[in-house]
């Protein structure tokens, strides 16, 4: 029997199962994806401003008693911007590439700070850069991820909250919105956040999924959920994010976790209703939306499609890559590539 888990996120992420995160993973970077699954080798993940504010109005919104689990507050004011930020990251990308179980860095702060200002695209000479940085918040920013990170923790700002609280609260009142994240159970309603499951088969490959909000409506006897994003571009959502991100094998596979409740148990001829996005802006300036998908855009999502000239793997494809892959062993070339003996029409 299938059944929602209340595993922890640590534990949940530490289950070894495909999700949509990994099979998204798997159809942009095979090596990434063989590093991280297969070999289980650490892989530092870098995140941007619009998604860090989006864990963080995730947690205040959904799960606010997991906050200091999750992230580290600053004694920063406000995080680094712009050039300086990708300095940042990339200084700790390459310290913690450079350092070894026992926590000894093996280059020199030169090298990696090299590394770093080649990596983040400043034009001003390095000489310039390090000045800026050394006896900077940047620099006690740098420090605090190189202190928090390894704990699984991400680095914070007062302003981050501050924003991030401001989204929760335009998500609560705003008509459009406010129904469904104000939503809590009651006879007619059951409504469950961060819902997660385990071990629901699609095409014969296991995956687990953990879905921001489900939504069970005993009257009507369906099963709806919804995902939150927050984002830069919310009324340009589908180009810039749902593609993008390929949030729709995310949807895909949501969809497919609730429809597999509706096969047994208490919730046994339910349906499974298509997935809706919450988009909210990560600078609170536009009003969030609510984008529902079609019986298409399913069907698009498992079988794939193409939009602007450019194609977008399906879910099904995907599945079959990469049962392929984990086979044969076959990580740096496509199942269509080596069946092909690598001679690949230019235009295909």
């Amino acid at each position: 029997m299938i059944t929602g888990s209340s595993k922890t996120e640590a534990m949940y992420r530490a289950v070894q199962m495909d999700s949509s995160s990994s099979l998204k993973e798997f159809s942009l970077d095979k090596r990434k994806y063989h590093k991280k699954y297969i070999l289980s080798e650490k892989v530092e993940e870098s995140e941007n401003k619009a998604s860090i504010v989006g864990r963080i109005v995730e947690t205040l919104l959904l799960e606010p008693a997991e906050f200091d689990n999750r992230f580290y507050m600053s004694t920063c004011a406000s995080a680094p911007t712009g050039l300086m930020l990708a300095f940042v990251e990339a200084l700790y990308k390459h310290t913690a590439l450079a350092t070894d179980e026992f926590g000894e860095v093996g280059r020199s702060f030169e090298d990696l700070s090299k590394d770093a200002y080649v990596e983040s695209g400043f034009k001003i000479k390095y000489d310039a850069v390090i000045s800026k940085f050394v006896g900077s918040d940047a620099e006690i920013f740098y420090k605090e991820m190189r202190e928090v990170r390894s704990k699984g923790l991400t680095v914070i700002t007062t302003d981050d909250v501050t924003n991030a609280e401001n989204i929760v609260t335009e998500l609560r009142t705003n008509p459009i919105t406010a129904d469904i994240v104000n939503l809590v159970n009651s006879a007619r309603y059951t409504v469950h956040n961060q819902f997660q499951m385990e071990g629901y088969s699609v095409d014969g490959h296991l995956f687990k999924s953990m879905m921001d909000k489900i939504v069970i409506d005993h009257e009507e006897r369906t099963i709806q959920v919804y995902d939150l994003k927050c984002t830069w571009s919310v009324e340009n959502f589908y180009e810039e994010y749902y593609l993008y991100r390929r949030a729709y094998i995310q949807a895909y596979l949501y969809y497919k976790a609730a429809e597999a409740l509706t096969f047994e148990g208490e919730l046994r001829g339910y349906k499974a209703l298509y997935p809706r996005f919450i988009v909210c802006d990560s600078t609170n300036y536009y009003s969030p939306l609510i984008y529902m998908l079609t019986l298409g855009d399913i069907y698009d999502a498992y079988e794939g499609f193409e939009h602007k000239g450019r194609k977008y793997p399906g879910v099904k494809k995907l599945i079959e890559d990469l049962n392929w892959a984990i086979e044969y062993d076959k990580w740096n070339i496509s199942k269509d590539n080596f069946e092909s003996d690598g001679l690949v029409n230019l235009k295909s």
